[in-house]
């Protein structure tokens, strides 16, 4: 499998790292040259230095062949569109997007992201799993 993770932050960092450990091969795209460093002393020379909403910087990254996209970004519509470009401009077979707003994420979806994980959801649920045992304890 070939991977494709937009981002340098801890979680397309972690992310990259798992998947790597799995056996993928994975490219990373980050447009701060500080984080790209960063990155390849740790991985080796994995990371695509650019700005993953360009159609140049994908594929440069290699998107054309790769199996999966995933966008790690704090935004939304960046993630957004950086998903719609990979999957229509290079037929990226999956693409995942995280999203920080419940609102949006479902507009994700409408919108053709094949996979898209709501943080605000899933934290909630980590809190919610936490504190259950808790009010059980209560009564």
């Amino acid at each position: 499998m070939y991977a494709i993770v937009l981002g340098c932050g801890s979680t397309g960092v972690k992310i990259s790292e798992w998947l790597m450990a799995s056996g993928a091969e994975v490219t990373v795209i980050e447009k701060d040259p500080e984080r790209q460093r960063f990155v390849d002393n740790l991985f080796g020379s994995v990371v695509t230095l650019g700005d993953g909403t360009v159609v140049e910087t994908l594929e440069a990254a290699g998107a054309q062949r790769a199996d999966l996209f995933i966008a790690t970004l704090g935004s939304d519509e960046d993630n957004m569109l950086a998903c719609q470009i990979a999957k229509h401009n290079f037929k990226v077979d999956t693409t995942l997007a995280l999203s920080g707003n419940p609102d949006k994420a479902h507009l994700l979806g409408i919108l053709g992201i094949d996979i898209v994980v709501d943080l605000t959801d899933l934290i909630t649920e980590e809190i919610q799993r936490i504190v259950a045992p808790m009010l059980v304890e209560d009564l």
